[in-house]
């Protein structure tokens, strides 16, 4: 495919994201050929900084992957007032082929697949002592954007019996010149999620365990297993993901690790215990303040967002009494994100008055892509699927897990559970942080466009298109329902 071929990302984004590591503080290198690249030690490390820094754009998840899903899923939760004409497409469920925004995903996750593929066939220059590593989280990269790229552009799993749809394609060599393999089929989404599962499961045995920040906050086995824990929810494959989600909570230390309250899990410049996985920005980052950047849509601050995304009172209304997960503030002195203790606020800059979001106010605040607590509503609906199958608990009851969550909420815990519990909580827990439309499409359930047409979790039009610009150029690529 066109965008497929080309590793420029790598050289042009390296000062996007550096690590502490003095290995990983190699400067970038400016308009070089891949065999330049790639010919050294140092040119690698560079090279999978690049990658590290596309998973952290604003095409990915500093933006679209979490803003995508909640325009596309959302009901009632949140009003679209913004001029971009993509997003207001998304809003309505009518994708266009030819939206930026859609493309820009693509092309993005495609970069960096071409990245890792890359620094996957010349591991052998990486030094002996560092080799596991790069090549690990050259895997869990690789892994991460196949599975950003199949949920978003395919049909869900389990969508045929045999997962025979078509998926995305899949390129797991360097792309360079033009030949057959430059134009790929799409993949069945059993292949896609085969090497996702392959993928993940090499990083998560080449990499070393640890907590928030470890490895200089890039992957480790835990962060591998925390995605697994994703992708095998998305499968229904109940007793894995509580497998997964149980060794992260395990190495995390369990409820103790969370936060003391919901609001101090966003808009922080360091880790917090319950950062499972985090994109670290600062102040070269630029995502945040991107045009596809989250808190572009869900801030109204002086100085910075554009109040485009804002919530209405159905969906505060959903929250018990008392909840801390649905705290207000309304102050016309607000100044920043720091002055706004509550998870909601009465925006004060761009399109003020409205209801907004308090998880999305600082440009250059790290994002927390999974935290703790997604972890424990996780293994406790696979816990109750895989019980009610005949199983045995793996970790903790699933009644136990949602009262964890409840308790930090400051709310009082329940004395029995059924699933409609263990869906409202992770709703409540997880809004606006990009689960909606994948949650959607595994529970089954039914959104509507604002028209008030009613539209099922496997309707095309919560799928979005293959870029109109990839079918132009490969004829080998089918598209998706409904944009023929």
């Amino acid at each position: 495919m066109k965008n497929i071929k080309f590793i420029t990302l790598a050289v042009s984004m390296f000062l996007l994201m550096l690590s502490c590591d003095k290995l990983l503080d190699v400067e970038p290198q400016q308009s070089v050929s891949a065999e330049t690249v790639y010919n050294d030690h140092e040119g690698v490390i560079n090279a999978i900084n690049g990658a590290w820094a596309s998973l952290g754009s604003s095409n990915l998840f500093a933006g679209t992957s979490v803003f995508q899903s909640d325009l596309l899923a959302n009901n009632d939760e949140l009003e679209w007032i913004g001029t971009f004409i993509g997003y207001q497409q998304m809003f309505d469920k009518n994708l266009s082929v030819t939206d930026g925004t859609i493309s820009g995903k693509w092309n993005t996750a495609y970069n960096l697949i071409n990245i890792t593929n890359n620094v996957l066939a010349n591991i052998e220059v990486v030094h002996s002592g560092h080799q596991e590593r790069v090549e690990g989280e050259a895997k869990f990269l690789r892994g991460v954007a196949y599975f950003e790229l199949v949920r978003f552009y395919a049909r869900h799993y389990g969508a045929t019996p045999n997962n025979s749809h078509p998926g995305v394609p899949l390129v797991l060599t360097p792309t360079v010149g033009i030949t057959e393999d430059s134009y790929p089929e799409r993949a069945t989404v059993e292949a896609v999620y085969t090497q996702i599962l392959s993928d993940l499961n090499r990083a998560k045995s080449l990499l070393a365990p640890g907590g928030a920040g470890a490895n200089g906050g890039r992957a480790t086995s835990t962060n591998a297993s925390a995605f697994l824990a994703r992708v095998y929810l998305s499968m229904k494959n109940w007793q894995s993901a509580a497998n997964e989600a149980d060794i992260v909570i395990d190495q995390f230390g369990g409820a103790a690790a969370l936060n003391d309250l919901p609001r101090s899990a966003f808009n922080n410049d360091v880790y917090t215990t319950e950062d499972v996985f985090m994109i670290r920005q600062d102040a070269t980052s630029h995502a945040g303040s991107a045009n596809t950047g989250i808190g572009t849509f869900f801030s109204s601050l002086p100085g910075y967002g554009r109040g485009d995304a804002f919530v209405t009172s159905a969906h505060r209304a959903r929250f018990e009494e008392g909840d801390l997960r649905n705290t207000y503030v309304d102050d016309p002195e607000i100044r920043s994100i720091g002055d706004v203790p509550a998870m909601y606020y009465r925006g004060v800059g761009t399109d003020a008055g409205n209801t907004m979001t308090a998880k999305w106010g600082k440009w250059d605040a790290n994002i927390p892509v999974i935290r703790l607590a997604e972890m424990f509503l996780t293994r406790a609906e696979a816990n109750y699927m895989h019980i009610n199958a005949g199983g045995t608990v793996i970790g903790d009851a699933p009644l136990d897990d949602i009262n964890v969550i409840r308790s930090r909420a400051g709310l009082d815990p329940l004395s029995e559970l059924d699933l409609e519990d263990i869906k409202n909580e992770r709703m409540l827990e997880l809004c606006f942080e990009g689960h909606k439309l994948h949650d959607l499409k595994r529970w089954e359930g039914f959104t509507a466009d604002p028209t008030g047409t009613e539209l099922p979790y496997d309707s095309p039009r919560l799928v979005m298109p293959v870029p109109q610009r990839e079918i132009d150029v490969n004829d080998n690529l089918v598209q998706n329902d409904g944009y023929m």
